[in-house]
């Protein structure tokens, strides 16, 4: 700069200006080459994470395909039973049937001694759907697929509890006066007296659905007929006289949970009810001439039952109801044992109570809603699946039943065994895919530390069965 243009007060002012701002613009480039820096080093300190994460459950699942002690499903009526004392882990298949599978794996797998087992393609229907097992068709611990699994989820004969006219069938003494509707004709001819002057609504429900999806409402018996269609089956009722109502009016239903498993010898089994609930409360005031199904159908679980004031009396008779309706299935030979097998659910049956305290069943839902904490964290069930998988998988040192209540054992006859199949010796260990020999390949096995006490959300085992 001259001296002429330094005595130039603008122009000095002027680059001043610009020397500040080129030193700002240099601040400032310093400072977002650091924060990319830490970026950076950040993304790559999750990336080598989830590598090593993704070594670990390769490893694992190496470890879990090279288990000797897991055999191949066969069509035996018996399977192989199992030295439990040489056994260092148990594992679990989540196969994708759907219903409450994948959510018991993930509680199992919070136990140390629980493994992820990986599935595999099983076969392929007419129209497309893929069905999956245990890869190599392993015999597991736990699969939702009953084949494939040494305790299978779901209950041989639940068809008896399931649907609503083979349940009527069975304890009609314990439902209100039901009636059937088969492909628009009264199964029978016995129909509902079309003289009832009660006023209380009729209810039409499909046979084979639940959750109050499929319920209709009409105000007389002589309109019942005229919301059916041909080929389907429905259960026609009436509401129960004079039920008891909340405090403020409205009416409500109890949702009422229950463990029932068969043991092994396919002739014992157990049953427990929950000592806490639900109740489905009407969002209406009750009247038996409003027939919105918001009044007169009560679906969603409202709030826990445990603080209702009817509730040390009700449960008593809503446990006596449910052992009655396993009593006599076992008794009959509707609910089946498998032999060498455990098998359970958890279910929740429905009841309304009277004023004169009386409770009237009227179905069960085999597949119940079950909600965990993490999708809803102020009502979930976490407590009662994990006390229920306890009693079902017991351990040493587990927590126990919980607030599962012990309610009946009743033994039956266990079921004649079908002949043994002969099966080739070569299938009796059949050996991995080679697409699975194939993704292990290298798979680096020199740490040795398990995974243990992991759930399948933590070890993020989407592509092992459990997404």
């Amino acid at each position: 700069v001259t001296p002429q243009e330094a005595a130039d007060a603008a122009r000095t002012q002027a680059l001043a200006a610009s020397v500040r701002r080129v030193t700002q613009d240099l601040a400032l480039a310093t400072r977002l080459r650091r924060v990319d820096e830490t970026m950076v080093r950040q993304h790559l300190a999750i990336a080598e994470g989830e590598i090593e994460k993704s070594r670990l459950e390769m490893k694992v699942m190496k470890q879990a395909i090279d288990d000797k002690s897991l055999v191949v499903a066969t069509d035996d009526a018996i399977p192989t039973p199992m030295d439990e004392d040489q056994r260092e882990y148990h594992y679990c298949t989540n196969c994708k049937v759907g219903g409450h599978g994948q959510r018991f794996c993930e509680y199992l797998l919070k136990r140390r001694e629980w493994r992820v087992y990986p599935y595999q393609k099983w076969f392929e229907d007419e129209k497309h759907n893929e069905y999956h097992c245990p890869l190599g068709k392993r015999l597991v611990d736990f699969a939702d697929e009953s084949h494939f699994s040494r305790i299978a989820m779901y209950i041989k004969g639940r068809i008896w509890l399931e649907d609503k006219t083979k349940m009527w069938e069975l304890v009609p003494d314990l439902m209100p006066d039901t009636y059937v509707i088969e492909d628009l004709k009264w199964r029978d001819g016995r129909a509902p007296p079309r003289d009832d002057t009660s006023n209380y609504p009729w209810f039409v429900k499909e046979a084979d659905r639940n959750w109050g999806t499929s319920v209709q409402v009409c105000q007389k018996a002589s309109e019942c007929m005229d919301l059916a269609k041909p080929n389907a089956m429905y259960v026609v009722q009436q509401h129960i006289k004079d039920p008891l109502l909340m405090d403020d009016g409205r009416k409500c239903h109890i949702k009422f949970y229950v463990l029932l498993m068969g043991l092994e010898d396919a002739a014992t089994w157990r049953l427990y009810t929950f000592k806490d609930g639900y109740l489905s409360i009407s969002p209406n005031p009750w009247t038996p001439t409003d027939l919105s199904k918001e009044t007169q159908v009560t679906i969603i679980r409202s709030e826990r039952i445990g603080a209702w004031r009817q509730w040390d009396a009700v449960y008593p008779k809503c446990k006596a109801g449910v052992a009655e309706v396993v009593r006599r299935g076992v008794a009959q030979g509707k609910l089946e044992g498998r032999p060498g097998k455990r098998q359970f659910e958890i279910l929740s049956s429905d009841f309304i109570v009277d004023t004169r305290g009386d409770v009237w069943l009227f179905e069960f839902n085999m597949s119940p809603v079950l909600k965990d904490p993490q999708d809803s964290p102020q009502t979930h069930d976490a407590d009662m699946i994990t006390a229920a998988l306890e009693i079902v998988v017991p351990r040493e040192n587990g927590a126990g039943p919980g607030e599962w209540d012990f309610a009946g054992e009743f033994v039956g006859k266990a079921p004649p065994l079908p002949e043994k199949k002969i099966v080739p010796v070569t299938t009796t260990q059949e050996a991995p895919t080679a697409a699975a020999s194939e993704l292990l390949a290298g798979v680096d096995t020199a740490h040795q530390g398990p995974l243990a006490g992991e759930g399948a959300s933590d070890l993020g085992l989407r592509g092992l069965g459990l997404g």
